[in-house]
């Protein structure tokens, strides 16, 4: 916990390094103070190859869905939904179509969520 998936549209493909997005995403949120220990952050880009806007226009996105365990309030929320935007932004390059830069964030229910470490051979 938490889990952050960045999902983008493969026609954004050369326009962002993918380990330096990862990175990025991974950093805003450990300078938010919110997660601790640092390890608990799972970050993964997933590709998305079939997608449309609504219009049929030629945008690219890049969305990222951070998943974390409930009893934040949404003032925190929005606070690392924010940072997310912003460090991804800064990472994509110039291109031929418009992308569309958003992030969410959502509760894990407490009671239900379950995880196990397994320790190292």
């Amino acid at each position: 916990m938490p889990h952050l998936r960045i999902e983008y549209s493969e026609n954004m493909a050369g326009r962002f390094d993918g380990a330096g997005l990862a990175q990025a995403a991974c950093d805003a949120l450990l300078s938010s103070g919110v997660f601790n220990p640092p390890d608990s952050i799972k970050v993964r880009l997933i590709p998305v190859q079939h997608f449309r806007v609504g219009s049929g226009a030629d945008h690219g996105f890049v969305h990222a869905e951070l998943a974390m365990l409930s009893g934040r309030d949404k003032p925190t929320k929005q606070r690392l939904t924010e940072a997310l935007v912003l460090a991804m932004s800064g990472l994509i390059g110039p291109g031929g179509q418009i992308v569309q830069i958003t992030a969410d964030a959502h509760d894990m229910d407490r009671e239900v969520y379950a995880k196990r470490l397994l320790p190292v051979a």
